[in-house]
């Protein structure tokens, strides 16, 4: 119950409502950030609006290009990662989008490893045809690879780690030396790792994105990225490309991440010791080849993963025995009565796909007659993980006796 001193009305109600002032939020403290609403940010005075914008400042210019609900979550996400620089936008694939259009123009090249989430592929083919912009695919599992792949003009190096659908953990401080030997910059998809179990500018990085859909989040329903930087320049480049295509976010949204936040390392960890118990309890089963989980030494790029990571997530692939067919995988999937098809991962419900990839990126898991299966890639959720379990090998025990 609050008590407000009356004052006699000396202006028509609608101007009232308009320009009451509101009450003070002096005595008020509380964990939640505010959620900063407003397309019209007021200047103070005229000198105030004219003045030049420091887009690496907190510009409150206008609502699209800032609020303190946004800038606080970017800082939050720079100090979990260790970043100087920070932006939030509409996605992760928006973030890998601003990367590529703030290092790369007509005539230049750029190197993407060949298990790359694949709109990036579709991003890579789009510059190519409608600006000119070269691009090539590298072995991840080879870092030769990406040094017979740089070219006079490659002005940025991809990585993603581990792989997109297939967890190969490539060598990243290989990859870096060489970019930078050649003096091209590096970005990384480091969403996997959440900004927790990798650290990317301990690694000379140039640029980190990030997919706040997944973990961050962790509730499944917000759509939005992250790219930070510890490289002024690039950065500032990348700002000024922000701009222009007047992207933003909506504070509600920020809000909602910054609440999923609060609980990010827990539910992470969480979540990927629930995995490690499902990728575990599944490579016992025999309709299994193998369980693609960086954690497990015959994954491609497990030393690699030991060496530069500290942790891991809760999303993971297995390729089934080579004679089992796509229709047997769908139907695995499709008698799973826990999981649900979907892509993205990182909320509390667990989810499962069939993976459709070329054979040429089958062939690190072919078996000893150099053939690959099919394979299934399950992101593990909050629940029992004995549930989980008793639902795997019910969906592979049916298509079995099938």
């Amino acid at each position: 119950m609050s008590t407000f001193k009356h004052k006699p009305a000396v202006r028509g109600p609608s101007t009232e409502i308009i320009h009451s002032k509101p009450v003070s939020s002096a005595g008020f403290s509380a964990l939640p950030v505010p959620v900063y609403r407003g397309s019209s940010t007021f200047f103070d005075n005229t000198a105030a609006q004219r003045a030049t914008v420091n887009p690496l400042g907190l510009d409150y210019s206008y609502g699209l290009h800032g609020n303190p609900t946004q800038y606080t979550l970017a800082k939050k996400l720079a100090e979990i990662e260790g970043a100087t620089h920070a932006l939030v936008c509409p996605s992760g694939l928006t973030g890998i989008a601003l990367v590529a259009q703030a290092c790369l123009k007509s005539g230049d090249h750029w190197l993407i490893p060949e298990n790359v989430y694949g709109p990036v592929q579709a991003l890579a083919r789009s510059l190519h045809m409608d600006y000119g912009v070269e691009f090539s695919e590298y072995d991840p599992c080879n870092a030769s690879s990406v040094a017979e792949g740089l070219r006079t003009n490659t002005t940025l190096v991809w990585t993603e780690a581990p792989g997109s659908l297939t967890f190969e953990v490539p060598d990243l401080q290989a990859i870096v030396a060489l970019a930078k030997a050649h003096g091209a910059r590096t970005g990384i998809d480091n969403t996997w790792a959440a900004g927790i179990a990798y650290k990317p500018f301990e690694h000379g990085f140039d640029f980190s994105v990030q997919a706040l859909t997944k973990y961050q989040c962790g509730h499944a329903d917000v759509l939005m990225g992250a790219v930070l930087s510890n490289n002024t320049k690039a950065f500032a480049d990348l700002e000024r490309k922000n701009r222009i295509l007047g992207l933003g976010v909506s504070p509600a949204d920020c809000d909602l991440v910054l609440r999923g936040l609060l609980t990010l390392p827990l539910r992470y960890k969480q979540q990927a010791d629930n995995g490690l118990l499902v990728a575990t309890a599944l490579k016992q089963h025999p309709a299994v080849a193998r369980v693609l989980h960086p954690e497990f030494p015959e994954c491609p790029g497990h030393a690699f993963y030991k060496r530069d990571f500290n942790g891991f997530a809760s999303i993971f692939s297995i390729v089934l025995k080579a004679q089992y067919s796509d229709e047997q995988a769908c139907a695995i999937i499709d008698n799973l009565k826990l999981f649900k098809i979907a892509y993205s991962w990182g909320g509390p419900e667990s989810l499962g796909l069939v993976v459709n990839i070329p054979d040429s990126r089958r062939r690190h898991l072919a078996d000893e007659h150099g053939r690959c299966g099919p394979i299934l890639r399950l992101a593990i959720g909050l629940e029992e993980p004995a549930d989980l379990i008793a639902d795997l090998m019910q969906a592979l025990d049916t298509t079995n006796r099938a």
